[in-house]
């Protein structure tokens, strides 16, 4: 897997704040970085890295999912399913939410504002469905 298939550093403390709070093989640390930017490190077990009493000598610290647990979790534990399609010119995405009101899917919102400026579509599906995701989080009351 590839750091692109994970969320990035800001998305993870944004998940965080949305309640994110499942087991990760990977987690982020920002504690003693030269740099000042925050480090992904790989661990041999899964583990709640968001929960506060974990390394509390380590802050700030956050899981770091990858782009499809946190679709999953927003879609299992949130009800906002992050759609991706794809077409000749590249890929989009678009957010629905289960509605019982309506008895079905409503479609909250899309965007075609992608890298591409010509199509306004998405180059990978990964740069698409993290666009997707950080407009969904916005839905989410924290």
């Amino acid at each position: 897997m590839n750091n692109e298939d994970y969320v990035s550093y800001e998305l993870a403390l944004k998940l965080k704040a949305c309640g994110f709070d499942e087991p990760c093989d990977h987690y982020y640390i920002k504690d003693n970085a030269p740099d000042g930017t925050a480090w992904i490190v790989p661990t041999t077990y899964r583990e709640d890295f968001n929960a506060d009493s974990y390394f509390p000598f380590c802050k700030p610290l956050c899981s770091a999912p990858t782009l499809a647990h946190a679709q999953k979790w927003l879609r299992e534990e949130k009800g906002i399913d992050v759609l991706v399609w794809n077409c000749s010119c590249g890929y989009g995405w678009e957010i629905s939410k289960a509605d019982t009101q309506s008895r079905g899917t409503t479609l909250m919102v899309y965007d075609d504002n992608g890298e591409d400026k010509d199509s306004g579509m998405w180059l990978t599906y990964e740069n698409a469905l993290y666009a997707g995701i950080v407009v969904a989080l916005q839905f989410i009351d924290n």
